[in-house]
This record gives structure tokens, sequence and C-alpha cells, in this order.
């Protein structure tokens, strides 16, 4: 009778933990294709210069620093140019890769990477650049990871490999999905992404790095 007891008992810890299982990857895989659709629809946004859907996914912290009508006349520069730049980026979707969802800190903190490689040309409305300073120009914009080509004296094109986008929800954004650039160089990054978060974010942009170096080996 005991061991009938125990067949049955033990056959009900499988049941209940297979539906588990399947339910817990279920959710997940349901949450990585929401995050999957913010991407996208990120770039959309971006090629229709849609810079208020761009600000209601920004993470909130960031406005506590930059006031929400300053950022979104930054956007406009970065994305239209200015009297004195000119910036064509194409409107497009690129290959973009999104991770899996990180969960850290007591399952407070989720989040996920978006990489992508980023093109654009630039054009110097009120300067040239002569061979000098062309030399001097390209060792410090591939320090800061982007390839650049003169494509006359006042216009280059720029590739910035490995662009890392981060999406994330924790008790600081009521826990809705925002997102935020990854930036180590900005002070203002490290007001604002937990410290947990940043670690990871060093290593994932450090590992994409190093793929790419190892398949330019190949």
């Amino acid at each position: 009778m005991k061991k009938k007891f125990f067949r049955v008992l033990f056959f009900c810890f499988v049941c209940f933990g297979a539906i588990f299982n399947n339910y817990a990857q279920s959710s997940n895989d349901a949450e990585h294709m929401h995050l999957d659709n913010l991407a996208k629809q990120m770039f959309v946004d971006i090629n229709n210069r849609d810079f208020d859907a761009l600000l209601q996914m920004t993470h909130p912290k960031v406005f506590e620093i930059l006031p929400k009508e300053d950022m979104k006349n930054f956007l406009k520069s970065m994305f239209e140019g200015t009297e004195e730049l000119s910036i064509d980026m194409p409107k497009i979707i690129p290959n973009y890769k999104l991770s899996e969802i990180y969960n850290i800190e007591k399952d407070t903190l989720k989040f996920a990477f978006v990489s992508y490689d980023m093109n654009f040309k630039m054009t110097f409305n009120n300067q040239e650049f002569d061979d000098d300073a062309k030399e001097m120009m390209l060792p410090i914009m591939e320090a800061q990871g982007m390839e650049v080509e003169f494509l006359s004296n006042k216009t280059m094109s720029v590739l910035v490999k490995d662009s890392l986008t981060i999406i994330l929800k924790d008790n600081n954004t009521n826990n809705e999905w925002v997102m935020a650039n990854y930036n180590p160089d900005s002070p203002f990054f490290y007001q604002i992404m937990p410290s947990a978060l940043m670690e990871k974010a060093k290593e994932y942009k450090q590992n994409l790095m190093l793929e790419r170096k190892k398949n330019s080996e190949n």
C-alpha cells in the first residue's frame, strides 16, 4: 500500500514539474517575443523620426538629468543634424540580435541586450579636412569603435559596429520595459543603471567584440 502511495505521489510530482516547466518556458518565450517586438518598434520609430515614441520608451531616470524637451531636441540634432553638421542615416531595420533575458537582484531587475551595426554619413557644413586632419581623426574615431571613410573633405561614412541598446525593467521603471543605450563613457550611464546590469553589459559587449575579432581571423 505504501509503495503504491509513493508511486502515485512521485507521479504527481513529475506531472506538476513538467507542467510548471512548460509554463515557465512558454512564459519566457512570450516575454522574449515581446522584447523582440519592442526592438523592431525602436528601429521603426527611428526611421519615422518619431521622437515622442522614442522618449516614451526612454528610461525615466534620464529625465531627472536632462528635461524631456531638451532630450527631444538632442534626438532631433542627432538624427536630423544641425546647421554645422548634417547627418544622413538610412531608414532601415538593421540585422540585430536580441540576447536572452537576464533576471537578477531577487527578480526585481530584468534586462536584455539588442546588438546591431549602425551606419550613417556625416557632412560638416562649415568645415573641411585636409589629409593631415583626416589622419588625425581616423584613429580617434576608431578608438570609439567607429570605422570611418572620408568621401570628401567634408563628408565621411561612419560604421559603428556592435551598437548596444539595453531593454530593462525594475522598480525604478514601475516594472515597465524601457530602453537605454550602452555608453560606458558617459557619467550619466552610471547614474541610471544598476551596477549588476553594468557589469553584465560590459561582459556582453566584450564578448561581441571578441566574437567579431575571431570571425575576422577565420
